[in-house]
């Protein structure tokens, strides 16, 4: 599905609309010219662009916001455990996800971009309950890798994942999971000093990537023809304070080849999409 940047014929609806991620997405839209709705269960203050309030838990009412829906953008989960508990984050999210996916192909939406998560190969053990660790993941990361979820927070996603395929196989709806890392404004506080790196930032592979750079990559997955179903990893290694990149490897990843420029791999992202986040050279300045 070709959706041509700017088109006021192509309606898209953005959940999660309140939340950092979101606001930063509907404001793109809206600022590409599409027809945009967007939701949430939280209200959007002082927004330009026309925003309903709903509960996707109700499979009623997320059928209605899918009404004559082109491209569904699915920003609106639990965005990790907390202090949530983690039986309510894995329930909810997943009946959020089945009610707009099974929405979406009720309703003929033609594309849906799902926010997924990195912590899918590894990250951010569950200490109360996970007893067998997975492995760290084989660097570079990329699309191809395997998950391993040790939280039930990234289980969800998984399991949402393997729902997002059924809806592009038997349903024909173009579907892209984006296995987003840790998303930040570029503030300094992101940011890890050599010799204060943790297991989680190591297995990550200090990846991150800003609200804008995201909000780009949904924009141009929206816009471009990808057929079938398509998982990205769009990840950027640029949280090392202090320390070079090829010193980084050499000091945590001896194994690698020496020719590895990063640790993270999004060249199909490029390929397939166009899209290149920006570089962060001045923090400072993108904060």
């Amino acid at each position: 599905m070709t959706l041509p940047v700017g088109s006021d014929q192509t309606r898209v609806l953005v959940t999660g609309a309140s939340g950092r991620l979101g606001r930063t997405v509907a404001a793109r839209f809206d600022q590409a010219g599409f027809d945009l709705l967007a939701t949430d269960i939280v209200e959007a203050d002082d927004v330009p662009y026309r925003f309903v309030g709903a509960d996707l838990l109700d499979h009623g009412c997320a059928l209605e916001l899918l009404e004559d829906v082109d491209v569904l953008v699915h920003l609106g989960n639990h965005p990790g455990v907390g202090r949530t508990p983690p039986q309510l984050v894995f329930n909810e999210n997943i009946s959020m996800n089945e009610n707009v996916f099974q929405g979406a192909a009720e309703r003929g939406v033609g594309k849906i971009v799902f926010a997924s998560t990195l912590q899918q190969i590894g990250s951010h053990v569950d200490r109360r309950t996970v007893h067998n660790e997975p492995p760290p993941p084989v660097f570079p990361i990329d699309e191809t890798m395997a998950p391993q979820p040790s939280n039930v927070y990234a289980l969800s996603k998984t399991v949402s994942e393997v729902m997002l395929r059924y809806y592009a196989e038997r349903c024909g709806i173009d579907c892209i999971a984006l296995r987003f890392p840790l998303l930040h404004y570029c503030e300094d506080r992101v940011r890890v000093s050599a010799g204060e790196e943790q297991p989680n930032d190591i297995i990550e592979g200090f990846t991150g990537l800003s609200y804008d750079d995201a909000s780009e990559l949904i924009l141009a997955v929206a816009s471009t023809d990808l057929p079938g179903y398509r998982v990205y990893a769009p990840a950027v290694a640029h949280r090392h304070r202090d320390l070079a990149l090829d010193e980084f490897i050499a000091v945590h990843y001896p194994d690698l080849p020496a020719t590895t420029q990063d640790l993270v791999d999004i060249s199909t992202i490029v390929e397939e999409t166009g899209w290149r986040p920006t570089p962060v050279q001045h923090w400072s300045d993108r904060s």
